[in-house]
């Protein structure tokens, strides 16, 4: 813009900078300057800014935001109706006369698409539907957020919803998604949608179109279940190495970015595309806040064979942060709940928190972690001859001697009555048994009484409910033949 505009312009500052235009068009101003170099742009303005169009100020504003539109005349005109404004792209000229200026913005965009060249009417209209496909998306955002968000949504519906939105047609589109969670030096997949072949997945894409399922449909079909699809079923055991992965400098950068990219096959380890049956091409977004590392997810179009698009990225991106906020948020309040459900007379958590860390649990990436079950024996026989009182006396004694005997990080759990759960992190078998031993000892000397307990090592907390049913198993067992005695195995 050249000083003699900018003079000429200086009469109206205080009204172009005030003035204000839709989002939406702004949007399409955008897009077109990705593919026109130039367009040359004449403005035929009233001296006296009052009577100026509020279209042509934001024209100017608009211009002077994009570097495409360049002002190449202003002529200040003594009358009102001969204002106008001209665009000139290779040798044709669209006139927005005045009474057009005084219409609305979809007016003047009606107009200009009417009568730009073929080229720019068509990227036009691709761009308004494109707008208006990631307008719909975000209506299924809110969705998204709204069922996510509700204090009853665990961590697996959580991911169900976020893998959802991103692999159903009216959200990513995305023919599979694969959440790989970072469990200490490995990344592990977690969670995936999807189909496990071609054919699955036209068989069901054609069941989807005819019954024409909606997000909201399809989170309500989530179910607790062991695997989310058939593709998950597939590949659930597969997991990859950081080592293997710092052998592939350009995969290791894409994960501790924390961006969201499109990457050919070949900047994947061949691990991970020869498992996922990988071909030609795939997105990629780490899900990281600070310096947590939740892990990645990987999607791609595997079965229809399209291009990944902008918008696909655009939403996995979108989603993915959405996801790691939650969860965060989700984790760090559940962290509190527990810590503020502590059972009265043992100072022990109650039951409805085991349940939370025990989901909690399937998260952190612990080894080794002990879990036992206590029962102590004769309690109903104590209650019924020397009254409650004298329960809640053993019961009190009992859990001074547990919290006197276990660490800070470990987690002890009033499972019922006279039942508890004890959580331990990092020991081994040998140490879980010496430690359940000297508590049966001294609770043994102080009350007379003793206690009968099943144990078990988790080698992997993932593994935590299959290990909590083995443990309690193991008391069954003993209980069944004798009393007072402790199995470790």
């Amino acid at each position: 813009m050249g000083i003699d505009i900018q003079e000429k312009l200086k009469l109206y500052e205080k009204y172009i900078n005030s003035t204000q235009f839709d989002i939406g068009f702004y949007f399409l101003i955008e897009n077109i300057s990705k593919f026109i170099e130039s367009i040359d742009v004449n403005i035929y303005i009233c001296e006296n800014p009052d009577f100026v169009p509020k279209n042509l100020f934001k024209i100017i504003r608009i211009a002077r935001i994009f570097n495409f539109l360049k002002i190449k005349k202003v002529v200040i005109l003594k009358g009102v109706k001969r204002q106008r404004v001209e665009l000139i792209y290779k040798e044709k000229n669209l006139k927005l006369n005045y009474e057009l200026l005084l219409k609305s913005e979809s007016e003047i965009m009606y107009y200009i698409i009417s009568e730009s060249s073929p080229l720019i009417s068509l990227e036009m209209v691709s761009t308004l539907l494109k707008s208006s496909s990631l307008s719909y998306v975000m209506l299924n955002s809110r969705t998204f957020l709204e069922e996510a968000a509700k204090k009853e949504t665990n961590v697996d519906k959580l991911i169900y919803i976020y893998l959802t939105a991103i692999t159903i047609n009216m959200g990513g589109a995305f023919n599979r998604a694969i959440l790989f969670r970072k469990k200490e030096d490995n990344y592990e997949v977690f969670r995936a949608l999807g189909f496990k072949n071609e054919k699955e997945a036209h068989e069901v894409w054609k069941y989807m179109e005819e019954i024409n399922i909606d997000f909201k449909e399809e989170i309500k079909n989530y179910k607790n279940s062991k695997y989310f699809s058939s593709l998950e079923k597939e590949i659930k055991t597969f997991k990859i190495n950081k080592k293997v992965i710092s052998k592939n400098p350009l995969f290791e950068e894409m994960l501790s970015s924390g961006k969201t990219a499109h990457i050919p096959v070949s900047i994947l380890p061949v691990e991970i595309s020869d498992a996922l049956n990988i071909i030609g091409e795939c997105a990629i977004c780490s899900l990281k806040s600070g310096n947590k590392d939740f892990g990645f997810v990987i999607a791609d179009n595997r079965y229809n064979y399209k291009p990944i698009s902008k918008d696909q990225l655009y939403i996995l991106d979108y989603f993915s942060k959405q996801t790691v906020i939650l969860l965060e948020n989700k984790l760090f309040i559940d962290a509190l709940k527990f810590e503020a459900e502590k059972d009265f007379l043992t100072g022990f958590y109650n039951r409805r928190s085991l349940d939370k860390y025990l989901e909690t649990l399937t998260l952190s990436a612990k080894k080794k972690v002990g879990v036992i079950f206590i029962d102590l024996d004769d309690f109903k026989k104590i209650n019924d001859t020397f009254g409650h009182d004298k329960g809640d006396e053993i019961i009190k004694t009992f859990s001074n001697i547990v919290l006197k005997n276990i660490r800070r990080e470990d987690k002890p759990f009033r499972y019922g009555g006279d039942e508890f759960v004890l959580i331990l992190d990092s020991i081994n078998s040998e140490n879980l048994f010496n430690i359940i031993s000297r508590i049966n000892n001294e609770f043994k000397k102080e009350t007379g009484y003793t206690f009968s307990s099943g144990g078990t090592i988790c080698k992997d907390s993932s593994e935590i409910y299959q290990c909590l049913k083995k443990s309690d198993n193991l008391l069954y067992e003993i209980k069944k033949s004798s009393k007072g005695k402790i199995l470790v195995k």
